[in-house]
């Protein structure tokens, strides 16, 4: 499994699950300013936490992906995907995810701006690997690190601004 950050809260996700290299674009940009995103990048599955330029965009994705912008339990060429909605103070259609691929669970938060309640730590629930927004775009650096606390994942990925991913290790930091 190979992860790539292109910005924002933007990754890609490479895993073989069986049936040849299987890419997933987590939550694309759209391209403005200086954030680009690369010219070729092609995907069979793309994840939108909620609309809008910056977390879903199709104007880079080359190809015709399997675009999934609402809750549900998807499966796509062996990558299975569990999307449940988690409203934001800004967007009440905001979603979070959990994507299972090459027996390693990926818990993907997009730009929640808060703690996840019960009910959305369940599909957060044995995940190995969570990817974490921080700042305007994401959570606090205490929200964050009561997130990991609460998750336990094995790895924790933060997404953003490195002032942002400075003060998460901070925090992070202080209480471990």
């Amino acid at each position: 499994m190979v992860f790539t950050y292109y910005g924002l809260s933007c990754v890609s996700i490479a895993a073989e699950p069986g049936h040849g290299e299987v890419t997933t674009l987590l939550d694309p940009f759209e391209n403005k300013g200086t954030l680009r995103m690369p010219r070729t990048l092609s995907a069979e599955l793309v994840f939108m936490s909620k609309s809008g330029a910056e977390h879903g965009s199709m104007e880079s994705v080359v190809g015709s992906p399997f675009v999934v912008s609402m809750p549900g339990e998807f499966e796509v060429k062996g990558i299975m995907l569990d999307v449940r909605s988690a409203p934001t103070k800004t967007s009440p259609e905001h979603k979070i995810a959990r994507l299972m691929a090459e027996d390693i669970l990926v818990g993907f938060l997009g730009a929640l701006d808060r703690k996840p309640n019960e009910k959305e730590l369940e599909v957060l629930e044995g995940v190995d690997i969570l990817l974490l927004s921080l700042g305007a775009e994401g959570m606090s650096p205490a929200a964050a690190v009561e997130t990991v606390q609460e998750v336990e994942p094995r790895v924790v990925v933060p997404l953003g601004e490195s002032a942002d991913i400075a003060a998460f290790r901070k925090a992070y930091g202080s209480v471990r």
